[in-house]
């Protein structure tokens, strides 16, 4: 029996260009859902042997005013490190033979949209923990996350001269409950909360339809993928700066195939390899609050 053209992989051409078409569809739909990977800072650690990944963290230095011809004092710099260690991140789709022949849908779209928004949530989900462990907060169980507590976080950074993004600006990322909250009160006040009349235009990062706005120079950003605080109704997202959070990439998406004959299927799997840490706890501010809409 005729096995058709084969590739080095074993699978057939056909079988091949599906399987392509369903990576890209995994790939595009997890960069377009994720937001870990915009907003923390990110090490690519492709291609390199080892799971962890030391990441040093610098001292600040201190600046003088000298005298004429003065020396001026001389600094060690000493730094400390923060391991950060990948793990894997997977999911998999089972598309029976009878789905796979009658559906009149782009299989490799649909399967491929599936694998990506479950990676991405779950790149999220565990990017996200680490809010838990940021010392600093503002809000409380039960209380709608307002305005002024975004202020406060905003200050809390300034004091502690956490950096800003290259337009000046903090990042923040709230469970959609919190985010809703907070608009309704910026409306109530008067303030235009349209995302285009608070952002700049042309910037790639608020392309996300996770983007809600720009305030206090804070571009807040909405994710579920956020843990649930000591009570079911609440969360703790975060203001942050964008060196607070690392997140290396040990290994990009990556979909193969495992065909069950006795099953009649064939299984879709999809795999990630991804770690982070909290490399400046004191440029991170917990936002604890109200989430229920």
């Amino acid at each position: 029996m005729a096995l058709g053209n084969m590739t080095e992989a074993g699978l057939s051409s056909s079988d091949s260009s599906l399987l392509t078409n369903v990576l890209r569809e995994a790939i595009f739909t997890a960069s377009e859902k994720s937001i870990a990977g915009s907003v923390f800072n990110v090490y690519d650690m492709t291609g390199t042997p080892g799971l962890t990944v030391q990441i040093p963290i610098y001292p600040e230095a201190t600046a003088y005013t000298p005298t004429q011809a003065q020396d001026i004092l001389g600094e060690a710099i000493s730094t400390s490190n923060q391991t950060i260690t990948a793990a894997e991140i997977g999911a998999r789709i089972d598309v029976s033979d009878l789905l796979a022949e009658s559906t009149a849908r782009n299989m490799a779209s649909d399967v491929g949209v599936l694998l990506g928004n479950s990676i991405a949530e779950k790149i999220d989900v565990e990017a996200f923990k680490k809010f838990r462990e940021v010392t600093a907060g503002v809000g409380d169980s039960t209380v709608d996350l307002k305005a002024n507590d975004i202020l406060s976080a905003v200050y809390t950074l300034r004091n502690a001269n956490a950096p800003t993004d290259a337009d000046g600006d903090y990042f923040a990322v709230l469970h959609p409950g919190q985010a809703l909250r907070l608009t309704k009160e910026l409306i109530a006040a008067g303030i235009n909360t349209n995302a285009g009349a608070l952002s700049s235009t042309g910037n790639a990062l608020i392309s996300s339809s996770a983007y809600v706005g720009k305030m206090f120079n804070v571009k807040i950003f909405q994710s579920t993928a956020l843990e649930d605080d000591s009570v079911a109704n609440d969360t703790e997202g975060c203001l942050f700066s964008p060196i607070a959070f690392g997140h290396i990439l040990k290994r990009a998406i990556r979909v193969e195939t495992q065909r069950d004959a006795s099953a009649r299927t064939t299984e879709y799997v999809a795999t990630t390899a991804r770690g982070n840490a909290i490399l400046k706890n004191n440029y991170a501010v917990r936002l604890k609050g109200a989430k229920n809409i």
